[in-house]
């Protein structure tokens, strides 16, 4: 099986990717690398036959059709984010224009390669501030910063496609 992950070099990615390396699963890790990045953690990983890392900014749809149609994969994990609130409240634009072209070009590919299964990682924050307990992914929507909205924003994204093209997808909410 041919997994691409987009965004796999964060903190939830290189634990994804080393898990399923063990299982011997053909992987492309596409990720822009930034701030968020800990794409060293793959030295030992880039000598292995299965796995391998290409720098490609997603926001460009041309070079994420372009490598998606080289890679030909059943699954894509999509984990690409801004992330992390604090700098979302200083830049609230970036995030906007990141997680959701991100999502938007994502889903634009598969809406073309219907076979491809998505798996998209969102975050438990886009329903907001948990007083009691903990969220579940039944609880509504109800962001409380620029980040977790533009995750929400691209979480609608994800299931307007599995509604109106039939897109293979699920959306898992990580907390």
């Amino acid at each position: 099986m041919r997994i691409v992950i987009t965004g796999g070099s964060g903190f939830i990615g290189t634990n994804l990717i080393n898990y399923l390396n063990k299982k011997k699963f053909k992987l492309l890790n596409i990720d822009k690398i930034s701030y968020a990045s800990t794409h060293e953690k793959f030295k030992i990983l880039r000598k292995k036959r299965n796995y391998s890392f290409l720098k490609v900014d997603i926001c460009n749809f041309n070079l994420l059709e372009k490598t998606l149609n080289k890679f030909k994969p059943s699954f894509i994990i999509n984990l690409a984010a801004n992330s992390h609130v604090d700098r979302s409240i200083v830049s609230p634009k970036d995030f906007f224009n990141e997680n959701i072209v991100i999502t938007q070009n994502v889903l634009e590919y598969l809406r073309r390669n219907k076979k491809i299964k998505l798996i998209h990682i969102s975050t438990d924050e886009v329903f907001g501030d948990v007083v009691k307990g903990r969220s579940k992914e039944t609880d509504s929507y109800n962001p409380s910063s620029p980040y977790a909205a533009s995750k929400a924003s691209s979480d609608h994204l994800v299931s307007s496609y599995i509604k109106t093209y039939k897109i293979p997808a699920i959306i898992t909410n990580c907390s």
